[in-house]
């Protein structure tokens, strides 16, 4: 996602220390105090609604009709090679010894857990961001079929893992072409579990953000499209990115839970739908579906790990497949150890749902 944050005014120690404990105590507050200046991470608040923050939705991915994007003055940099796992990895990506830019930020942070917000189902909640969909009944689609058959003791690949947004980084940094440090890494996490479940993985970290950010979907688009063609036994497709949420002090929002003792960044589903007709998006029922399966078996396996599903009216490229969906994985403030603890508790969560989908 792009990054809003703006320099943030200068605060005294002792008033953030004080402001902390106090929000420790009563959670956030709404309207001013809510968006009041924060302190540094080091604890989580109490779980909570966090729509008192600023949230930088996606600017090229939006769902609404646009012009063909202008050909990328450089293609995008592919970096897919095949594996004998069916497992597809970099082969001419830029790696961590390859010269990289990155773009660090240097903002306060502060940590909490959204973890309701919406309406809730069974054990989990979804937000349902839509105008002409709101009669949408969640508990019921949660049991109907999504369209997709996971063929067993398969070799050939069937989940497509890529990234519209290659560069997005953690620990504070907005991006980088270190694909180490990257949502490529937490990529990499997701494909481990599918495969050890196994399940083929095709992992495409073609750049598709760099050197040229605009037409992004576009170009994953196109990357889909070619991995569908190549490798027809595809049945879900995930673009993975990591979220950015700031206050517009540029207070930066760390989303993480405690699972198994550990900490992780927390996630979210995109599962978007076509709510006046004009965005080219039929089916999308079964994209939701999936989605919603996903998130229950994340509210039993990592409780608090899922933020409430997002579900909107916008397309991301989930229309190519009646399995496509988009996942934020953190946030820009969350560390990648986060991040990628979260890919594994994903990784094996997907698993187990693919599994029920013999």
């Amino acid at each position: 996602m792009k990054e809003m944050g703006r320099k943030a005014p200068i605060f005294a120690a002792a008033a953030l220390a004080l402001l902390g404990s106090f929000c420790v105590a009563v959670r956030i507050p709404k309207g001013t105090g809510g968006k009041a200046a924060a302190v540094a991470a080091g604890f989580i608040l109490p779980a909570g609604n966090t729509d008192e923050f600023f949230r930088q939705e996606e600017e090229d991915g939006t769902g609404i009709p646009e012009p063909p994007s202008s050909v990328p003055q450089s293609a995008p940099t592919s970096s897919v090679s095949q594996k004998v796992s069916s497992r597809v990895s970099p082969s001419s990506a830029p790696s961590a010894s390859s010269k990289s830019s990155s773009v660090v930020l240097n903002n306060k942070v502060l940590e909490v857990s959204a973890a309701n917000g919406g309406t809730q189902v069974g054990n989990f909640w979804v937000k349902n961001a839509t105008e002409k969909h709101k009669s949408v009944d969640f508990a019921k689609e949660l049991t109907q079929a999504t369209g997709i058959k996971i063929a067993k003791d398969s070799k050939a690949p069937q989940v497509l893992i890529y990234h519209t947004h290659t560069t997005e980084s953690y620990d504070c940094t907005a991006r980088t072409t270190d694909l180490t440090k990257t949502v490529c890494a937490v990529g990499d996490k997701i494909a481990e579990q599918l495969e050890t479940a196994g399940i083929g993985v095709v992992h495409d970290k073609t750049v598709h953000d760099y050197p040229a950010y605009d037409g992004s979907y576009d170009r994953s688009l196109a990357t889909m499209q070619k991995n569908l063609k190549q490798y027809p036994s595809i049945k879900v497709t995930l673009d993975i990115h990591r979220d950015a949420m700031h206050r517009d002090d540029g207070t930066m929002l760390k989303t993480t839970a405690v699972v198994g003792g550990k900490k992780a960044a927390q996630v979210m589903i995109l599962s978007g739908c076509d709510d006046d007709g004009t965005l080219g998006f039929p089916n999308w029922e079964y994209n939701l579906r999936l989605a919603l399966r996903i998130q229950n078996q994340l509210a039993k396996d990592a409780p608090g790990l899922a933020r409430p599903l997002d579900f909107c009216a916008r397309r991301y490229n989930e229309n190519v497949t009646k399995g496509s969906l988009l996942i934020e994985i953190g946030t820009d403030a969350n560390t990648l150890d986060e991040a990628k603890y979260s890919g594994t508790l994903v990784g094996q969560s997907l698993a187990k749902v693919l599994q029920g989908l013999t």
